[in-house]
């Protein structure tokens, strides 16, 4: 029976992906020589505190509060207090690689993170990789579960991400090098397709390794893709983007550069969309004149003449060379340039020309380090600082106590109407309704979003819960298992802060034995208990013993030894069956509780006899229609030849089992007596078996 569920007056609303989608996940980031960002505050905080130098690219993940989850230079993972995420060193992207990371929450998959990689130009065996974080292990410290699965081996340098037109499921694309391929992934709830979408856009980029270089970036709408092509080429591709099908289309290139650049400087190097995706701005250092140059284009035409002629620049230095450009979640872009002191703000992107403001050495980095800006900035999924770009929600407004209720939309851009189902039988079909409720208690809102987009329409559904006692609150009812093993026990809520009975304060646990589990949550001053039972179900204890041998005159059987239901890999449904060759035999029992159990094992041939038939009949009739060996023998050699009468090899095989059909080069031989010899090789003894088969027709 269900403990009795204790509620003190707590009101929350949750995301039921378990990913709240507010506009802070990208307000934490670190970069170039221990230095970071907050963007937690106006202006931003300036951080000294990261654990890492990286020379260009890095990526940061923060909760729905906007405090950082965890951070990494392509090489390790840090955690949010600053120590090495458990099993996050030897991750295989590089400190050298233009954008070498990026960090994508799974859809549908509370505190589960894909970590994608790419290796840098000059270190041809890192390649495009992902890694599998869980934020659920070690406290709320996180883990990584998996790392280094290759998907790509040819990739260096570009690597960029955008959420699909459904905003859950997320695009990462890459760019095969030595080719005019781009390669876009699918991350959803099932996990990343490994099958990508494959895009031609008739610009080879390989040769000199350093041809690699050069950013790669989606605009915050998902609908262009702008890659940078560094040194040799020195010019900019962007293309047409379609975040519902993956494809790239519509390639144009253009030359930002008049004059060349000088050899030992790369060229165009970084990019970055205005948040109206208007507008593109180009970083690029050419000569020890024009070292940091930031160009302005409008790119509303998709016509390269016409770009061109639209291309201001909007700054130009001599003193550093030029680096990433980053637009942050306070809709401004931030330029980087090496071995500097401050970072250039562009304050005012969507404003083509000189009123875009462009800042430079607005905000003063240095501290313990001298020079702690290196080429590189974060790399976000593009569009997820922008409230215009972000999946929908919605949250509530209410206290302990009060049965009424407000709600609100995040964003209401790209709504065409709404529906509201209160959990109480009413219904709403304004935009933030406020409803007041008869009685305190467990609702569950649905909110039907009819939008202007791909999906057409989206539901989102949230428990709501106030002013009394009720059941099925924020964990989930009694159940039970078959297996504990890795079971991840998620709270329900949005709070302030936990606690378990275990001593744990995160949002989940992981629970490995059965028992009695509850929480406390504290929302908005309220808290809040709840508690649930997990038991374990009889498991199934299955063994079919050690790896065998067997011989046809000398049988075995394997037997399951448990009860339940059988399903053999041979298609046999009984408990046990009877093996006369070698094979992997496996079996899957089911018990009468649903618990099942899967085992296996190998049988090769054993010590067995020679025995070798005197007569065979090959007429067709499936009986007898072979000669060979009855026994598989377990040889470190093996080899039978027959002859003819005249001395003549009719048949030879180095296969005990390999059967002669009384055949010679495709025709019939005639009845009659056939000479065999066999020689094979046991226990470091070589022997020899001589006799003779009738083939009977």
């Amino acid at each position: 029976m269900r403990l009795k569920r204790i509620l003190f007056f707590l009101f929350a609303a949750i995301c039921t992906s378990g990913v709240c989608y507010s506009q802070k996940q990208t307000h934490t980031w670190y970069f170039g020589k221990k230095s970071g960002l907050s963007f937690n505050q106006d202006p931003p905080q300036v951080l000294y505190n990261g654990q890492f130098n990286t020379i260009e690219g890095s990526s940061s993940y923060s909760d729905n509060n906007g405090k950082l989850l965890f951070y990494t230079n392509g090489n390790i993972i840090i955690n949010k207090e600053q120590g090495l995420m458990k099993n996050g060193n030897n991750i295989l992207g590089n400190v050298s690689s233009t954008c070498n990371s990026v960090i994508v929450p799974q859809p549908d998959k509370p505190g589960i993170y894909f970590l994608f990689t790419v290796g840098a130009a000059n270190y041809p065996f890192e390649g495009f990789r992902y890694s599998i974080i869980d934020m659920n292990k070690e406290n709320g410290l996180g883990e990584v579960l998996f790392k280094n699965e290759i998907l790509e081996e040819e990739s260096f340098e570009k690597l960029a991400a955008v959420r699909h037109c459904n905003k859950k499921d997320v695009w990462i694309v890459t760019r095969k090098w030595n080719s005019d391929e781009y390669h876009t992934y699918l991350l959803t709830t099932s996990g990343i397709n490994t099958n990508p979408v494959l895009s031609n856009s008739g610009l080879t980029v390989g040769g000199y390794f350093n041809n690699a270089l050069g950013t790669l970036k989606f605009s915050p709408d998902g609908k262009k893709l702008v890659a940078i092509h560094s040194f040799e080429n020195d010019l900019v591709e962007l293309m047409d983007f379609d975040n519902t099908t993956g494809a790239i289309t519509n390639p144009v290139t253009f030359k930002p550069n008049t004059m060349p650049a000088d050899g030992s400087y790369m060229g165009v190097y970084g990019a970055e969309f205005s948040p109206n995706a208007q507008l593109l701005y180009v970083s690029a250092n050419n000569n020890i004149q024009e070292a940091a140059v930031v160009y302005q284009f409008d790119i509303t035409t998709m016509n390269a003449a016409s770009i061109l002629n639209t291309k201001r620049v909007i700054s130009q230095t001599s003193s550093f060379r030029g680096g990433s450009l980053q637009a942050g979640p306070d809709e401004k872009i931030y330029f980087t340039m090496w071995n500097d002191s401050a970072i250039s703000v562009i304050d005012n992107p969507d404003v083509y020309g000189a009123g875009c403001n462009f800042k430079y050495h607005k905000i003063k980095m240095s501290a313990g380090e001298k020079q702690p800006l290196q080429y590189g900035l974060p790399t976000f999924i593009a569009g997820d600082m922008y409230i215009a770009h972000t999946p929908f929600d919605f949250s509530t407004v209410s206290n302990c106590t009060s049965f009424n209720v407000a709600y609100n939309l995040n964003k209401t851009s790209g709504v065409d109407s709404v529906k509201w189902d209160f959990g109480d039988g009413t219904q709403s079909t304004i935009l933030s309704p406020t409803h007041t409720y008869a009685a305190g208690g467990n609702y569950v809102v649905t909110l039907t979003i009819y939008k202007n987009d791909c999906t057409g329409s989206e539901i989102i559904s949230h428990p709501l819960f106030f002013g009394g006692t009720s059941s099925n609150i924020f964990l989930p009812g009694d159940t039970s298992f078959c297996s504990l093993k890795n079971y991840i026990l998620s709270a329900n809520v949005s709070a302030q802060s936990y606690l378990w009975n275990t001593g744990a304060t995160s949002n989940s646990i992981d629970i490995s034995t059965p028992g009695i589990y509850w929480l406390d949550v504290v929302r908005n001053g309220c808290v809040g208990r709840d508690s649930i039972t997990i038991s374990l179900l009889q498991p199934v204890s299955l063994n079919l013993g050690n790896d065998t041998t067997v011989c046809v005159n000398k049988p075995i059987t394997l037997d399951a030894g448990v009860a339940g239901t059988y399903i053999w890999n041979t298609g046999a449904v009984t408990k046990t069956i009877n093996i006369t060759r070698p094979g992997f035999y496996k079996l899957k029992v089911t018990n009468t509780a649903g618990c099942t159990a899967s085992d296996s094992l190998a049988v090769t041939w054993g010590d067995c006899e020679i025995f070798i038939p005197s007569a065979f009949t090959p007429n067709g009739d499936g009986i007898n229609d072979g000669f060979s060996m009855s026994n598989g023998i377990n040889t470190q050699y093996f080899t039978m030849n027959i002859y003819n009468r005249y001395g003549q090899v009719v048949f030879s095989s180095d296969d005990p089992l390999n059967k002669w059909d009384g055949r010679f080069k495709g025709k019939e031989l005639p009845q009659g007596l056939y000479p065999w010899v066999v020689v094979y090789k046991k226990n470091g003894s070589t022997q020899t078996e001589k006799g003779t088969v009738m083939l009977i027709r």
